[in-house]
């Protein structure tokens, strides 16, 4: 080859910059580099929402614990598993660790360990969303009660997103193929989540009234009276705490780029307040939820 051809080759040096600006705004755009987008962060999370609302279903699995003070509660940790169809009905069930680490439905491979009492309690559930309220139609319990299960439906906290006062903001350096979103609530509203969420717990348990008035029948009035004063105790001391408490209340959302669906919902909400013992206590529950197999 002459050397006229090698000179032929060769680039202008501010052609070459061009091309290599091109090049990069190209793998920019593409969406398995990573999407750059110029929407608001509040925009792209309502749209995602509006994704999800017109998926006909979808899988999930995902893993719930408590720490206080920074350590996990003994027993405290659940893995759930599940599955929404027709846009409105969720079904959800425990799921057990394996050796490695990995889950394993309890209804199927654990269901001989849990019978025998080896393992944490098995739970399902299954809900649906009638007139805007979502309501279970069976369970494991019965009774919803000391069930954990409808308080983790993912598609119920993906809602609260929606309707929340809140901050959203964009994380930069997400991994390929997906964005993510960070949620966090305002003091206010993070303060009013759980207030709602301990008075419907606290409601299930109340010992008598219009809420359950079939377990007052039969018991000495007395009985009824002792339980039902203890009750409001505890409500009252419940509500008293909740009024010193600092609370904080953070989502992360990981979305899959090409769908722009949720692949990934991680919340985590912590609470401080005065112990016993004077000084501050702080308990932190956080929750994780995978989306696959979106139909």
């Amino acid at each position: 080859m002459t050397g006229k051809g090698l000179n032929t080759m060769k680039l202008p040096l501010w052609r070459r910059e061009t091309i290599l600006v091109v090049l990069s705004l190209y793998c920019l755009l593409c969406s398995g580099c990573g999407a750059i987008s110029d929407k608001p962060a509040d925009q792209e999370l309502s749209l995602v929402l509006a994704g999800m609302d017109g998926t006909d279903g979808v899988s999930f699995e995902g893993a719930a614990a408590l720490l206080l003070g920074g350590k996990p509660v003994e027993q405290s940790a659940l893995y759930y598993g599940g599955k929404v169809a027709d846009h409105n009905k969720v079904s959800l069930y425990t799921l057990l660790p394996d050796e490695n680490g990995k889950t394993k439905s309890a209804a199927k491979a654990g269901l001989k360990k849990l019978e025998q009492r080896q393992t944490p309690e098995a739970y399902y559930t299954q809900l649906e969303k009638k007139d805007g309220e979502w309501t279970m139609l069976t369970g494991t319990p019965a009774a919803n009660a000391g069930n954990p299960l409808p308080a983790l439906n993912p598609l119920l906290q993906l809602e609260e997103l929606e309707g929340n006062e809140k901050k959203v903001t964009k994380r930069a350096g997400a991994v390929r193929g997906t964005k993510e979103l960070r949620i966090e609530l305002t003091p206010g509203e993070a303060r009013k989540q759980l207030s709602a969420e301990l008075e419907r717990e606290m409601l299930l348990i109340r010992p008598s009234g219009d809420s359950k008035p079939q377990e007052a029948a039969g018991k000495p009035k007395q009985v009824n009276e002792a339980m039902m004063a203890l009750w409001e105790q505890k409500d009252e001391e419940l509500r008293q705490r909740l009024k010193q408490a600092e609370i904080s209340s953070v989502y992360y959302l990981k979305v899959d780029v090409k769908r722009n669906l949720p692949k990934r919902l991680t919340w985590t909400r912590k609470v401080n307040y005065p112990s016993a013992a004077g000084s501050d206590a702080e308990e932190t529950y956080i929750t994780k939820v995978d989306f696959y197999g979106y139909r």
